[in-house]
């Protein structure tokens, strides 16, 4: 799973990068998480008066609410000590979680990508000073930043969208190749990314049939890679 973050400053354009991002990533197959940090003390995505709302106001700490399109979880538990690690616990099945704000969370987490979404330059170049592993710029000033002042790419996402999914993809492709489960999946000549869940079963399960096989001898220390070739390609 990799996670990405979106971060910047109030209205400078982080949901509409994230928008651009689950529609092109999901049109490719991806599996999407989204993860979005909420400030306000007092929040709630519950609705008074609700009978979800009523049964968390009698004690529940955990309301499920199941309708014909949707399935919502609300626990009610102290999140300000939760780490990024047990955030993610909760996007255990997506290929990519995408994380809107913990800029205090992540900001100087090197192994989280970030796109820094600013409104001028001068947030753009406090970012580059505080933030690690920026892979782009975006946002409201996309437009408008000299290009030579920054080693990482500016994108403005709602007129390049394409260009940003291709750079968060290259992420992706990255992190799986780098992954140390031993397993690896193609269809034709790409590889498919999944999750380390995943990666664990289908290897398990590859392992388990050919130990049963005449003649073959195989541990679960041994790499598995699994190739389907698309009819007419040879």
């Amino acid at each position: 799973m990799l996670t990405i973050a979106v971060i910047g400053s109030k209205s400078s354009g982080k949901t509409s990068v994230i928008e651009v991002l689950v529609r092109g990533l999901t049109k490719k197959g991806y599996r999407v998480a989204t993860v979005k940090h909420i400030p306000e003390e007092n929040f709630t995505i519950d609705t008074e008066g609700k009978d979800t709302w009523r049964h968390a106001k009698a004690g529940a700490t955990k309301v499920i609410s199941v309708a014909p399109n949707e399935m919502t979880i609300i626990q009610k538990t102290e999140t300000s000590k939760l780490s990024l690690e047990e955030i993610l616990q909760n996007c255990e099945e997506a290929d990519i979680v995408i994380l809107e704000g913990f800029r205090s969370l992540v900001g100087a987490n090197s192994k989280i990508f970030k796109i820094v979404t600013v409104k001028s330059l001068e947030e753009a170049l406090e970012a580059s000073k505080n933030f690690k592993s920026i892979i782009a710029f975006s946002g409201a000033a996309a437009k408008n930043l000299p290009k030579e002042n920054f080693d990482v790419p500016i994108v403005d996402a709602l007129n390049e969208p394409d260009k940003l999914v291709e750079l968060v993809e290259e992420k992706i492709g990255e992190t799986y190749k780098m992954s140390s489960e031993g397993f690896a999946l193609y269809v034709g000549d790409k590889q498919i990314p999944l999750n380390l869940f995943v990666q664990r079963m289908m290897k398990s399960s590859i392992i388990a049939m050919a130990s049963n096989l005449k003649g073959v001898e195989v541990s679960p220390e041994d790499r598995v890679i699994v190739k389907i070739k698309k009819w007419g390609c040879f």
